[in-house]
């Protein structure tokens, strides 16, 4: 269950309902930098329940953009720096990988997040610019995680209609491009955390259907966020147990639920109904 799920909630009350469900955390969004911080990692850290390290975690006390196609020496900087402490904390706790969103050709202030009309109208590096910055970047932090038995999985990107006119401005949105990329990394300490939200997105905006990530790309899958969308935004929203990615099997790898603000009550319907379709593929 991704932290953002209990917003408001320390992270010893996230680590509570956790071990109540019997289930793991995700450490990522819905946690900012506060005096103590580092204290309650630590506490967490002594839970018995599994730990993953998410993207931008732990946050910094000054806020900015993680972007590891930065043409900007300083923000690409502060990004890998801040992997490879997050990387530390994953070896530190025996996690199997630490995720981290795919990088974009544009330099996004941290109030600029979550607003794609004016990330459509923002001034863009070229495409194979950043391209070439992030492969370069991915091999680094890999490289990094190998030598701590840490695997590095990257997000696909989400995009909307806005987003997709013109050069676009993120890296690793639809399925060929994922696989373009992951392809020529070649590397097996490299490979995919599906957004599964961001799928419904991307494919609504480009015309195809949001099944071609898994038929496409399954052998790269290391992880799943779950959540759901009107496939116009994501939102982050809930699903039921009918969702139109229920029927891939995704028994044997990490599963995310990644809904926002739902409280424990919420959390725990949605653990029951994942852990419904996990049962009915095992059995």
């Amino acid at each position: 269950m991704s932290t953002g799920a209990y917003r408001g909630l320390s992270l010893s009350e996230m680590a509570d309902a956790c071990e109540m469900m019997e289930v793991g955390l995700e450490l990522s969004s819905g946690v900012g930098w506060h005096a103590g911080l580092d204290e309650e990692i630590e506490m967490v850290f002594t839970r018995r329940l599994p730990l993953l390290v998410h993207n931008y975690f732990p946050p910094p006390e000054k806020p900015f953009v993680l972007n590891l196609a930065a043409r900007d020496p300083g923000t690409l900087g502060r990004s890998i720096e801040m992997a490879f402490k997050a990387i530390d904390l994953s070896a530190m706790r025996g996690a199997a990988f630490y995720s981290v969103h795919s990088g974009f050709a544009m330099e996004l202030r941290a109030e600029d997040l979550g607003k794609p009309e004016a990330q459509a109208r923002m001034a863009r590096a070229p495409y194979g610019e950043a391209y070439g910055i992030f492969s370069e970047t991915v091999r680094e932090v890999a490289s990094y995680g190998q030598e701590r038995g840490v695997r590095l999985l990257i997000e696909n990107n989400v995009m909307t209609r806005e987003q997709a006119e013109g050069e676009r401005p993120l890296l690793m949105t639809e399925p060929g491009e994922i696989a373009k990329f992951l392809r020529e990394m070649d590397d097996l300490n490299v490979g995919l955390l599906l957004d599964v939200g961001h799928a419904k997105v991307t494919a609504g905006a480009l015309g195809i259907e949001p099944e071609r990530y898994f038929e496409e790309l399954a052998g790269w899958i290391g992880g799943v966020h779950l959540s759901d969308n009107d496939g116009a935004r994501d939102t982050n929203g809930g699903f039921g147990k009918d969702a139109w990615f229920a029927k891939y099997f995704l028994g044997d790898m990490p599963l995310i639920i990644e809904v926002y603000g739902i409280g424990v009550g919420g959390a725990a319907e949605l653990v029951e109904i994942v852990k419904g379709w996990v049962g009915e593929k095992r059995g």
